[in-house]
């Protein structure tokens, strides 16, 4: 008996059964939600302006630093590209949904046109789950 190709392909991606119930994350599509995060993106010229926008992302992360359920922050520079990327961790997705709700329309009003301004351009946010592949 053939299998049609959208049943053969449904079968081989359902995700594996987590047997002990303590262990399981909220799952999406069969991927794991564990941590979070909320990542900015945007294009910069040069060394000089990445600088600006570090001493400007720093007072961001001041602001989200001591919000219950941060975990961390990573900063990604390509000097080829000038593509400049902040990564902000949450511990869970209740963490991410909290700040979305509380903290990041505020920020988003105060940090956003300064970082337009610095860039002369705009800022891509975008949520993930986050993992450490170890």
């Amino acid at each position: 008996m053939m299998l049609t190709a959208s049943r053969a392909l449904g079968q081989r991606m359902r995700a594996p059964a987590v047997l002990n119930p303590a262990l399981r994350a909220r799952a999406l599509c069969g991927v794991t939600i564990d941590k979070t995060c909320r990542v900015y993106s945007c294009k910069v010229k040069d060394d000089a302006q990445a600088h600006q926008l570090d001493l400007l992302m720093d007072e961001f992360i001041e602001n989200v630093e001591n919000l219950e359920g941060y975990a961390g922050a990573a900063r990604l520079v390509c000097k080829s590209e000038w593509d400049y990327k902040l990564i902000i961790k949450f511990e869970n997705l209740d963490a991410l949904k909290d700040f979305m709700a509380n903290t990041q329309p505020d920020l988003s009003q105060h940090f956003n046109p300064r970082i337009s301004q610095l860039i002369g351009g705009t800022v891509h946010e975008q949520n993930f789950v986050y993992d450490d592949i170890e």
